[in-house]
């Protein structure tokens, strides 16, 4: 019994490390492009300190699926481990620009191999509704890591903005946990052989695709909401991390109490769910005219985020057979970072167009949209999905 607590927590620690990897550093983003205000367009290559990683791990993360497939899932993790903490302290001791932005690219490598292989592990450990639970107290754990790191990297960065990329170092602790506490799933060995001659649903397309738009929009919080609340008088960095935080509070809980609501509904109409309630927060972001109104839609996107987290790493589980469960994890994780790094890249046009703040009003109208077609599909297949619980 002692063995499963320490696996779980050792494994619930490497799940901290990855969903918001690439957001810690968002309190800090302000004082990075004012350090290198001498930089041209050295606001949009700030903020690519954010997604950059997102990148790196769309391009690996199936690679890396496949390896731990191929030759076994603790090694990779531990490898991916060393890499995350190197390149993710990087920002600390460089101090040209383009140098941090290179570390960011390598700190990909490692959040994408720490993701797919996490995440295939509670696949290998636990089955059924064990399953389901940890997926639920992984998701937790995710946002518990954003509600302790991105708090801490904004104390952090109002001393000095390198501060925080130490935040990373946290890493350590996991990596000397993982060797002692996460052994190599016995069953892994037994079905390695002619993984190329099963069939999987293209239904896996629609978990991709959802996923992809979950991670877009949630982005849009850790990349954007910092430019918007120094637009409010008396807010600095320490605030920024705190108001990020709190959606990590939100998210924590929402995600451990998805499991009720999921077993009154499909898989497809959790995004309903998950959609309106984030359309609802940015709605209230967007009309915000205090820093403790713009926290209060923070809270409420965190809600629907968190219903949605565990429920693509679910669904997908559902789709695919032990065999090819690497490999599809490190799709969906490629489809996850893709978003991130897209998100900046979406929104830019709609911010040129109609300014920062109105925005988010405009991504609330687009959520609605989403929400209405996901509806949509579910009444056209109404009979189709029920039958499959999708």
């Amino acid at each position: 019994m002692k063995n499963k607590t320490s696996l779980e927590i050792a494994l619930l620690l490497a799940s901290m490390l990855t969903m918001l990897a690439n957001a810690i550093i968002a309190p800090s983003l302000p004082a990075i492009s004012k350090a290198f205000d001498a930089v041209e367009n050295v606001e949009t290559l700030t903020k690519l300190m954010l997604t950059l990683p997102a990148l790196t791990i769309a391009i690996i993360a199936p690679f890396a699926g496949r390896i731990i497939d191929k030759h076994g899932r603790i090694n990779v993790l531990i490898v991916s481990l060393v890499i995350y903490t190197i390149a993710g302290t990087s920002g600390f001791w460089l101090n040209d620009l383009y140098y941090i932005l290179l570390g960011r690219i390598i700190l990909g490598l490692g959040v994408a191999g720490i993701m797919t292989t996490s995440t295939t592990l509670v696949g290998d450990y636990f089955e059924g509704k064990k399953r389901e639970h940890f997926m639920g107290l992984q998701g937790a754990f995710n946002a518990l890591g954003g509600l302790l790191f991105i708090p801490a990297a904004g104390f952090l960065a109002d001393i000095n903005w390198q501060y925080t990329f130490l935040v990373y170092a946290f890493a350590i602790l996991v990596l000397l946990l993982v060797p002692f506490y996460l052994p190599e799933p016995k069953h892994h060995l037994k079905h390695l052989e002619n993984t190329s001659d099963v069939k999987v649903s293209n239904k896996v397309w629609l978990v991709f695709i959802s996923s992809f738009l979950t991670l877009v929009f949630f982005y849009i919080i850790p990349v954007q909401l910092p430019f918007l609340l120094k637009t409010f008088s008396g807010v600095n960095a320490n605030q920024v991390g705190i108001a990020i935080g709190t959606m990590m509070i939100s998210l924590a809980i929402s995600a451990m109490l998805s499991k009720k609501v999921r077993q009154q509904l499909s898989f497809l109409s959790m995004y309903i769910l998950g959609f309106i309630l984030m359309a609802l927060g940015y709605l209230i972001i967007g009309v915000s005219s205090s820093y403790l109104i713009a926290i209060i839609g923070v809270i409420v996107v965190g809600f629907g985020i968190g219903s949605l987290i565990p429920n693509a790493n679910l669904w997908i589980m559902s789709l695919v057979p032990l065999k090819q469960r690497g490999k599809y994890i490190g799709k969906l994780t490629r489809f996850n970072f893709l978003g991130m790094f897209v998100s900046p890249l979406a929104i830019q046009p709609i911010q040129n167009a109609l300014g920062l703040q109105y925005s988010f009003i405009a991504v609330s109208g687009i959520l609605l949209v989403l929400a209405i077609g996901y509806f949509a599909i579910t009444k056209l297949n109404l009979k189709q999905y029920e039958k499959l619980k999708i």
